[in-house]
């Protein structure tokens, strides 16, 4: 149980996804995380035996706030957002800054996600934790989003997303010099950048909608569908409005219950993260 000297936001912890906060008696930013219930998730920091450095943090905990979340995505996705944005101590001690785990939108014509660690992207001249990008770091990024503290739960994300967002990680034929649709295409999850059967302008569409799912604005996204659906079928396209229904249907109905792993969670002080390879990348 939380220890009765510690505030907490409207006095309850919710059984809800989402994000937490820590605050010392200071009003000090401790900590942010992700849970898939709340109350779980931080009653376990009080009932659980811990390691030096967590049990440390809860020794300084005078006040707990939160976040609820519709979905445990969009609780990875708010706390990446909130912890590149309020950089809480215990958060940067968990490992060092530089291979915390990033997502980056490529700025190319047709624009891919790819992971990072933030020692490669200061490999190559890009801080990971500006809140804003350079110039010299817009040439070669959209966006950076992160960090995060899972490779597997971005991953998991991700791929769950692209079943309402149909984004690609292929390089069209001009890049590759082949024509032959990847693996992705055949089962729906690629929308042809391999083949050059979507337009740029139609593709830059799908990753802005992407974009917009990790700045944390789902609700915006949905509007855009609803408005893009009714005007296909006014314009008699039904065909294109059954598949934006899909995709909106997909999107407000996300399975991710698993998406936060028991190791997530409790083995986030010390987690291994992979990431992709970009040598060869730009």
């Amino acid at each position: 149980m939380i220890p009765i000297n510690i505030t907490i936001k409207n006095n309850v912890v919710p059984d809800e996804s989402g994000v937490y906060f820590y605050f010392n008696s200071k009003n000090q930013l401790l900590y942010i995380g992700k849970a898939t219930s709340l109350r779980s998730r931080i009653n376990s920091y009080f009932t659980k035996p811990n390691g030096d450095r967590i049990s440390e943090m809860v020794s300084q905990i005078a006040r707990i706030k939160y976040i609820t979340t519709p979905t445990v995505i969009e609780a990875l996705v708010l706390e990446a957002n909130q912890i590149k944005a309020k950089k809480p101590k215990y958060n940067i001690l968990q490992r060092d800054d530089k291979s915390f785990l990033y997502l980056t939108i490529t700025n190319e014509p047709y624009p891919r996600p790819i992971l990072m660690r933030g020692h490669e992207l200061e490999r190559i001249g890009i801080d990971p934790f500006r809140s804003t990008l350079t110039k010299s770091a817009k040439k070669k990024f959209l966006r950076v989003f992160g960090p995060y503290t899972s490779s597997a739960s971005l991953k998991k994300a991700l791929d769950l997303i692209r079943k309402a967002i149909l984004w690609s990680d292929c390089q069209p034929p001009e890049v590759t010099g082949k024509t032959r649709p990847c693996f992705y295409v055949h089962i729906g999850k690629c929308p042809g950048v391999c083949t050059r059967t979507i337009y740029k302008k139609d593709y830059r569409l799908i990753i802005r909608q992407l974009i917009l799912f990790f700045e944390g604005k789902k609700k915006q996204i949905i509007r855009q569908m609803e408005r893009e659906m009714k005007l296909a079928s006014k314009e008699l396209r039904f065909e294109d409005a059954a598949r934006v229904r899909g995709n909106l249907s997909a999107l407000e109905h996300i399975q991710d219950i698993a998406l936060i792993s028991r190791d997530d969670v409790e083995g986030a002080f010390h987690e291994r993260i992979e990431a992709y390879d970009i040598d060869g990348c730009f």
